[in-house]
């Protein structure tokens, strides 16, 4: 801990020359969200993100709260177990990766929930009517359930399902790591997160997209249809079975992260199926997609 705080001084701009000092002031800027006792070491190890969402949620309020803290801030309360799950916040709510600027009606399919921020992100958008969120990890699943009972008067909006979709219907083996939630899926050890000695190997159920999408879809033919898609590797073989199935035609908005494999495959995929694209790099082995239909 000591060693991250040090690391944290330095890009804060402090010198190790007084870090005694600066040390307590930092812990100070930290007991200052409201957080007590054995909560402080989460809340110091994140405090680069939640500097960042203090920003422009100046009202952000923590407290403890089972195994975490809860985080009140932009009228919503997110139970939170992880440093990286603050830096999902910082995500979805400052940077606003998912974020949908139309007066027309909006349908959300959120495949990989996570701990259901950006299902709560959507949720808040009075132009969506509708969100169907897809989380395969029970603990995971369970955590955004937890969140959803939190936030009614905007969960409403939103149906979850404990599985994860894919270009087939299999049992698939993951790796899960409780500190790096976000990480867990097929791409197993290619996640230069997760820390195999801190994980376990689970089981995950996950069914065909093209067994699914359908009925939903059938719903709502007057709405337009988003995918935010983030699944840890799933997004190539989920690409390639909607585009197979002709089921893109009745998408009109795709907001992918893609991990590992590159841009080209889902670039090329996309354009041949009558999108327009913007490409984005965020590391060497992850990026952004945003692809609209013309």
């Amino acid at each position: 801990m000591k060693e991250y705080t040090h690391k944290l001084l330095k890009k804060l701009g402090y010198k190790i020359s007084n870090i005694s000092q600066k040390e307590q002031y930092l812990k100070n800027l930290v007991a200052g969200f409201g957080v007590q006792n054995d909560r402080n070491d989460l809340v110091l190890i994140s405090a680069s993100y939640l500097f960042e969402i203090k920003k422009y949620f100046p009202e952000i309020h923590l407290e403890r709260h089972k195994e975490g803290v809860l985080a009140h801030f932009n009228s919503l309360q997110l139970y939170v177990e992880s440093s990286e799950e603050f830096f999902i916040i910082k995500e979805v709510f400052i940077e606003k990766d998912y974020n949908l600027l139309s007066n027309e009606s909006f349908v959300v399919f959120d495949i990989g929930m996570n701990i259901g921020i950006s299902s709560l992100f959507f949720a808040l958008n009075k132009n969506v009517d509708k969100i169907y969120s897809f989380e395969p990890v029970l603990t995971t699943y369970n955590q955004a359930s937890y969140n959803l009972e939190l936030n009614q008067t905007y969960s409403n909006k939103i149906e979850a399902f404990n599985y994860g979709l894919g270009g087939s219907t299999r049992v698939e083996k993951v790796l899960y790591n409780s500190q790096a939630k976000g990480n867990c899926g097929i791409r197993l050890e290619s996640s230069l997160v997760i820390d195999k000695k801190d994980a376990i190997e689970i089981e995950i159920a996950i069914k065909n997209i093209s067994e699914v999408l359908p009925d939903l879809l059938a719903k709502h033919p007057l709405q337009k249809k988003v995918l935010k898609i983030d699944c840890e590797g799933a997004e190539y073989e989920i690409i390639q079975e909607l585009s197979d199935t002709n089921l893109l035609a009745d998408i009109d908005i795709l907001l992918i992260e893609w991990h590992d494999k590159g841009s080209k495959m889902l670039e090329d995929i996309l354009i041949a199926n009558n999108f327009r694209i913007i490409s984005r790099h965020l590391t060497s082995i992850t990026g952004m997609i945003y692809a609209f239909k013309k």
